[in-house]
């Protein structure tokens, strides 16, 4: 993967901490703070598992992808764990 591509998923990690920082003061006093929280934890989650994926050499995105595709065949939904270690 490009470093570009790296340097704007950091970036976009480091928004989304900010982001979070800023909004937990506000969690106890409004819902919609708590749906957007809930939100970017999520974006946060997606962004960090495409840099872990950035990170891995070729046979390991080979490896990963054959396995994935295994995986896939019993399910083809893609579920919110799969975003969190």
């Amino acid at each position: 993967m490009s470093s570009k591509k790296v340097l704007k998923l950091r970036q976009s990690i480091l928004k989304y901490n900010t982001e979070l920082l800023q909004l937990k003061d506000r969690l106890a006093e409004s819902e919609e703070a708590n749906l957007r929280y809930n939100q970017i934890v999520i974006k946060k989650a997606i962004c960090k598992k495409e840099l872990d994926e950035a990170k891995l050499s070729l046979v390991q995105r080979f490896l990963k992808k054959f396995s994935d595709k295994q995986r896939k065949s019993c399910s083809e939904k893609k579920l919110i764990c799969d975003y969190f270690k």
